[in-house]
């Protein structure tokens, strides 16, 4: 072999080595720094996070969990079903009732319990034996609980999406109801299986009907009132220009709906604004039980209110 080619050849691997060095020096030194490490680091974070096997100890809960993009391994349920808004995501889920179930949650094998402090302080200590357990603090509105939420399954961000999507749908709908109704006023009426209600301002549908949405309340409402249960009778005193009304839509319906019947029926019934004018809306069922309290829940109930005066209004 000529010199030429010999002096080539240990250019060459000289050439490799120094490269190599390089090489192994830059991954060394990046992994020092953490740079090249960071969205392996993140990957796992987030698989870690999507893999945790949550359980929700509120009612309200999974409509969080939900929009959040969660899927517990158990949850508590108020109604037979999850509500149909969760669109199957939750058909697998188990189910553990209204209230303490130490025996469901033993069975969901879960990772981590969410559960309300207001509620389920005093059995911390069982929850904490079978799982990591964080108590979500009690919240006037909606949107703290979700934001607490998120935040004990790394959301954050979620959350926020969450929220700036529910206002942008509540504003469209208040502008869609005032070209409809403008001042007009409205009542929101529930019939429950004993006793009928109307909701005020501050009451958690009433922030959103009248405060959120800009419906107008009557006048004759006493405003430090959330609810007040209310007769026939008394109703002519509001006598409003529309009525939302909810007739409870609970696993014992029947009582609730012959409430209802009997007042069609009567004379004092018919002869308030809202009924002469046809401006009476039935509205919501057992899925209304979150209405004011989720982001799903509510847009779902807006939703229907609006479909149903627009509907009235063609």
């Amino acid at each position: 072999m000529s010199k030429w080619k010999i002096g080539s050849v240990w250019m060459i691997a000289l050439v490799l080595i120094v490269m190599t060095a390089c090489g192994a020096n830059e991954k060394n030194a990046t992994n020092e720094t953490g740079n090249a490490a960071t969205p392996a680091a993140e990957t796992e974070t987030e698989t870690e996070t999507e893999a945790l096997r949550v359980v929700a100890t509120s009612v309200t809960y999974p409509d969080f969990l939900y929009v959040l993009g969660v899927t517990p391994v158990a949850a508590e349920n108020y109604h037979a079903e999850f509500p149909s808004y969760f669109n199957d995501a939750f058909k697998d889920v188990a189910k553990l009732g209204n209230g303490e179930n130490l025996e469901g949650l033993l069975a969901a094998e879960p990772d981590l319990i969410i559960a309300p402090k207001w509620r389920d302080e005093k059995v911390y200590d069982q929850y904490s034996k079978i799982a990591k357990t964080v108590l979500m603090p009690d919240r006037d509105n909606w949107r703290d609980e979700l934001r607490d939420v998120a935040a004990a399954l790394d959301k954050t961000e979620k959350a926020e999406q969450v929220i700036t999507d529910y206002e942008a749908h509540i504003q469209e709908a208040k502008d869609s109801l005032q070209q409809i109704v403008g001042s007009e006023t409205f009542v929101y009426m529930r019939i429950m299986q004993t006793e009928s209600y109307i909701m005020g301002e501050i009451s958690d549908r009433g922030k959103v009907i009248h405060g959120e949405l800009g419906l107008q309340t009557v006048a004759a409402y006493p405003k430090e009132e959330g609810s007040l249960a209310i007769s026939l009778e008394t109703l002519t005193e509001y006598n409003p220009d529309h009525i939302i009304l909810q007739v409870d839509g609970g696993e014992d319906k029947a009582s609730a709906q012959k409430i209802y019947d009997d007042m069609k029926v009567s004379p004092v019934w018919q002869g308030l604004k809202a009924v002469k004018a046809n401006q009476v809306y039935l509205v919501g069922d057992k899925e209304w039980m979150n209405f004011g309290f989720s982001p799903v829940a509510t847009i779902r109930a807006v939703d229907e209110i609006v479909a149903a005066i627009q509907q009235n209004k063609q």
